[in-house]
């Protein structure tokens, strides 16, 4: 899928990285023979490159698994409101706890009030605070 580059970046090893519209990166090497990209060497050549839009291998990946690229992203914000609400149930749980033990309630009833916490936990406050 063709994606315009928005920015670049240098790897770790110092070789260019295009930033793709979509989020995703991809390398941009000049590496003659194989590969003839001599703007990437110079910031007038990378900055000529702006816009240009470039094919996305993952972004292909995606859309050859899920079948559309709506599908991938529907996918991708339910696993964000799960890791969100799996993080919370952990918190709210683990403060419970603590604060339980430090009340000097014995095992079985700090886990009680960890568990109940997590019963009362406010899931519409948990959304609100996800990113769109």
């Amino acid at each position: 899928m063709e994606r315009a580059i928005i920015e670049f970046h240098q790897d770790k090893v110092g070789d260019w990285v295009a930033d793709l519209e979509c989020g995703h990166t991809q390398h941009v090497r000049h590496n003659p023979p194989m590969v003839d990209r001599k703007w990437v060497l110079s910031a007038k050549g990378r900055e000529k490159q702006i816009g240009i839009e470039i094919n996305c291998k993952i972004c292909d990946e995606i859309l050859n698994q899920e079948g559309s690229m709506e599908d991938y992203l529907s996918k991708q914000k339910q696993v964000r409101i799960a890791e969100a609400t799996k993080a919370a149930c952990l918190k709210v749980a683990i403060e419970a706890y603590e604060d339980a033990k430090i009340r000097g309630l014995c095992q079985e009833g700090a886990w009680d009030l960890a568990m109940d916490s997590i019963k009362t936990l406010d899931v519409e406050q948990v959304l609100e605070s996800l990113p769109d």
